[in-house]
Parts: structure tokens; sequence; C-alpha cells
């Protein structure tokens, strides 16, 4: 496995989870939300990155062209019957992660330790349920 050079994400194993721990304080530009695309796509795209948790701890605010990034590493996931978790979004993210609606496509849990039990809570269950 090839260790990439990140400028937006960090990435780590925690047991069988692919924690990619996002590194920007801001997402407002549509440049950053290439690139943290193409960042994630990488990750995601892993054998073992079958479950993958994304921690927004660090960010503060995500404009409209990151949410979508988001959206579609939530559809290209579940397309290959492949888990994403979201945590650590600040009020203001949540706000407009609810907003969105990307509470409707993925599950999002306050803390990193809340979100890696949910992997393990029903691990054969499916990403999320409608």
């Amino acid at each position: 496995m090839s260790n990439p050079e990140f400028e937006f994400i960090k990435m780590s194993m925690v047991g069988d989870v692919a924690v990619v721990e996002v590194l920007a304080k801001e997402l407002r530009f549509p440049n950053q939300a290439e690139e943290l695309s193409y960042e994630l796509g990488l990750v995601v795209a892993q054998e073992w990155a079958a479950k993958t948790l994304v921690n927004l701890s660090r960010t503060h605010f995500i404009g409209s062209t990151a949410f979508a990034v988001f959206f579609r590493l939530v559809a290209k996931a579940k397309e290959q019957a492949r888990s994403v978790k979201f945590c650590g979004l600040s009020e203001d993210v949540r706000i407009g992660a609810d907003i969105i609606g990307l509470d409707k496509l993925a599950e999002i849990y306050d803390t990193e330790d809340e979100a890696l039990e949910s992997f393990t809570q029903n691990p054969n269950a499916p990403a999320f349920e409608s």
C-alpha cells in the first residue's frame, strides 16, 4: 500500500475502519473541493477502506461545492456496498449538513468514538437504511 501525500486529509486505520480527518479549517472554494474529492476518492477506492469515517472536527465552514463532494462520496460508496459515516461537525457545519440533507444519506455522529462504535454495533447492516 503506497502512502500518498495528502494536502486536505490525514488518513489512519482504527481496526477495520479508515478514518479520514479533514484538515482544512474552511472548504470555501471549488478548487479546495476538487482536491478534497480527489484525495477522498483515493482512499475510498481501496479495499481496506470498505468502512470509512470522515472526521470534520477541524472544519468550521463548508461551502456547497464541498458538500456536493460528500454527497458523491456517499453515493459512490453505496453503489459499491461500502459504508461512509461522518463525525465531528461543528454546530455551523451541522446546520448546513442538515439543511442540504446529508443526514438523510449518511449517518452523522458527534464524536469519532461514537461513530467508530456504530461500525461495530451491527457490522452486517447496510451503510444507511432509509
